[in-house]
């Protein structure tokens, strides 16, 4: 399964599409705020799973690895999200 992902910014909003296989399967639009700038996003290789910390860390480039848990990234494992 190929997955890209496609972000398009103007001056008054910022759109980002999921794309699996080229169908489209998520989209988010954004209205932009001058108080807020949408962050870096970079690539990376997973390079360790932590199974009990529901989380892995991420070889971006840097010195360091990233530490990326999946409740940023996973709906499924949040509390916090609404079904």
């Amino acid at each position: 399964m190929s997955k890209e992902l496609i972000i398009d910014t103007s001056s008054s909003d910022v759109n980002i599409a999921l794309l699996e296989d080229k169908k489209l399967v998520e989209l988010n639009k954004e209205k932009s705020n001058p108080q807020f700038a949408v962050g870096d996003i970079y690539l990376g290789k997973v390079k360790k799973l932590m199974p009990g910390l529901n989380a892995a860390f991420v070889d971006v480039g840097f010195e360091r690895m990233l530490f990326c848990t999946t409740l940023i990234w996973d709906p499924r494992l949040n509390p916090f999200t609404v079904p």
